[in-house]
């Protein structure tokens, strides 16, 4: 019994301990002197809309819509959002972006429905505009 109480006594620290680990020490730290709202970054994409022709209903694309940081202050996106369920956002930075640093969003796109077809992203970031939008188009044809 005395070994149970000794046991379990070990295994609550443990994992009250391995409640305090985070991996917030891994991060960048945004601070407001990396911000500058006097001349805010500005996002350049290569494209702003991409033509995917023709595909089946039920197929995918994916497609990476990559830009830069023509600027000379960090870049911070802060969220990027698909205006349907159609479209799977993969992934986009979550650090800051140097000036003249690059990145790129990467989709995923499944449509549901047949015909012309004109889907937009939004992006939020630290610009002047706030948001920006890039956009996928094409015709979506059945079996």
């Amino acid at each position: 019994m005395k070994n149970y109480k000794l046991y379990t006594l070990l295994v609550l620290s443990a994992f009250i301990i391995s409640c305090k680990i985070t991996d917030k020490d891994q991060e960048i730290p945004i601070t407001v002197d990396i911000i500058d709202s006097e001349n805010p970054p500005t996002i350049k994409f290569e494209v702003t809309e991409y033509n995917f022709d023709t595909i089946a209903i039920g197929s995918s694309i994916s497609y990476s819509f990559k830009f830069i940081n023509n600027s000379n202050s960090p870049l911070l996106i802060h969220s990027v959002k698909a205006a349907c369920g159609c479209t799977v956002l993969k992934d986009w930075p979550k650090t800051p972006i140097a000036p003249n640093g690059s990145g790129e969003i990467p989709i995923e796109f499944t449509p549901k429905a047949i015909g012309k077809q004109k889907k937009y992203i939004s992006i939020i970031a630290n610009t002047r505009p706030a948001t920006s939008k890039l956009y996928l188009v094409g015709e979506v044809v059945g079996i």
